[in-house]
This record gives C-alpha cells, sequence and structure tokens, in this order.
C-alpha cells in the first residue's frame, strides 16, 4: 500500500488533470451545468419527503435535513464504486498508449466524485437553518466520516475495476446490488429508527458507520453507537483500501490484457 500512496502523490497532476477532464465532459451541452448535481438530490429529498411525511405521516419537521444528509455521502460512495468499476474500461484508450501507474484511473474518479459532492453540502445549509441545526463542535466529525468513507469506497473499487475489465457483467451486478445497499444502508431513515434487536448486525454494514457518523456530526446530534463500533469502521476502511490495493496490484496485468 506504501506503493500505491507514493504513486498517488506522485501522479497528483495528472489526477488534477483527470478531475478538469471529467468535470467538463459531466456537464458538457447542458444548460444548467452543475446545478445538476444539487438538483438531483434534491429532487429525492421532495420525493421521500412527500411519500413518507405528507402521505404516510412518517418523520419529524427534520426528516428532509435527515434525507439530504444520507443522500449525498450514499451518492458518493455509489458513484466512486461504480465509476471506479468502469475506470480502466473507460480509458482503456489511454491505457494502451501512455503508461500511468492503473490505480490513477480508479483514484480519479473518487477525487472527481469528492469535488461534485463538496460543493453538492451547499444544499444542506438552508435545511441547517431551516430546522434550526446549528454546527457545533461534533462537526468535526464531518472530515472524518467523508474520510473513511472514501477509503472504504476506493478499496471496493479498486478490486471491481480489474474485475469489470475481464467480466463486463460486472456493471450489471453492480447495479442491483448499490441499489440493496440504499435501503439497507440509514438513507432516507436512520439508525435511531431500526429495531434493537437487529441493530448489532446492522452495523456491521460499514456503511452505516460512515453515514450516521456524517449526519450526526451536521446535525449536532449525539452519535447513535459507542466508541467500539467507532473502532470497527476505521478498521473496515483501511483493511477494504489495504487489500484492494493489494489485490488490484495482483490483478492489473492480467486485466489489461482484456482491454
Amino acid at each position: 500500500m506504501i506503493q500505491f500512496i507514493q504513486n498517488i502523490v506522485r501522479y497528483r497532476y495528472v489526477l488534477h488533470n483527470f478531475v478538469v477532464r471529467d468535470m467538463k465532459v459531466k456537464y458538457r451541452g447542458t444548460v444548467f451545468g452543475y446545478l445538476w448535481s444539487l438538483l438531483e438530490p434534491l429532487s429525492f429529498v421532495g420525493i421521500y419527503w412527500f411519500v413518507f411525511v405528507v402521505i404516510a405521516k412518517r418523520g419529524g419537521p427534520e426528516y428532509p435535513l435527515q434525507v439530504v444528509l444520507g443522500i449525498l455521502p450514499f451518492q458518493f460512495f455509489s458513484l466512486v464504486v461504480s465509476g471506479g468499476a468502469g475506470a480502466l474500461v473507460g480509458d482503456a484508450p489511454l491505457i494502451r498508449r501512455v503508461y500511468l501507474p492503473r490505480e490513477i484511473f480508479v483514484v480519479g474518479q473518487l477525487v472527481s466524485q469528492m469535488v461534485v459532492l463538496l460543493l453538492s453540502l451547499i444544499v444542506v445549509v438552508p435545511f441547517m437553518f431551516m430546522h434550526g441545526a446549528l454546527p457545533g463542535w461534533r462537526l468535526v466529525g464531518l472530515p472524518v466520516g467523508l474520510f473513511l468513507l472514501s477509503l472504504y469506497a476506493l478499496g471496493i473499487a479498486l478490486v471491481l475495476s480489474c474485475l469489470q475489465a475481464v467480466y463486463r457483467d460486472v456493471s450489471y451486478v453492480l447495479r442491483v446490488v448499490l441499489r440493496l445497499a440504499l435501503y439497507v444502508t440509514p438513507v432516507i431513515y436512520t439508525l435511531d429508527m431500526v429495531p434493537l434487536n437487529i441493530r448489532g448486525a446492522y452495523l456491521l454494514n460499514p456503511l452505516v458507520i460512515y453515514i450516521s457518523l456524517i449526519r450526526s456530526s451536521v446535525m449536532n446530534q449525539s452519535y447513535p453507537f459507542d466508541v467500539s463500533v467507532f473502532v470497527y469502521g476505521v478498521a473496515c476502511a483501511i483493511i477494504s483500501l489495504w487489500f484492494g490495493s493489494w489485490l488490484f496490484r495482483q490483478w492489473i496485468d492480467r486485466a489489461v490484457k482484456y482491454l
């Protein structure tokens, strides 16, 4: 993993160029441009608010803020994993012509989505003032949660990028898995709503820990888990990146042959 980190630092300018390229390509030819990154999560919030609050009479006044703080990090995770999985296939012509550490193409997806996420957090501010959720000392947990979520997503993306280069069916399976993950992760609900008798099993999913940490940090609420659960989340993030970078080094030569 040391070599993995060294390659990222050494080729940081290439990463910068990848991010600029991705942002230009993503919004090329659109009228609203970057605003689409804000409108998409807001549309989800509006739909879930109407279904759960207006129709089902569930959730409280803070529900829209809770939902947007679940949707944004989960959307970031989903895009990093799916985009990273297809990074090698998508940049196959460049990989054949120029030598760069192959992991740079996957990390580029992470950095691009992180830029979009940080800009998208602007939509959280009006909800915070609307519901009086003023930031407090717990806000320090926001960068921690985003960092752990990034490590966890990157480790998965590294493995899937090699698999998808060899087996193109991976992208179709991944869509189904991510859709299921949306409902077994507290995105449109909070961890407090999960029954106590299954909450322990629920916390085995690291996404539950990261998203709950981000949500509680922004809303300045008590964290819904103890220190041991947080340590478990940190371990999952580190192991994911370590295992993903190690497996990537083992498989990348074979994967490139299929590009």
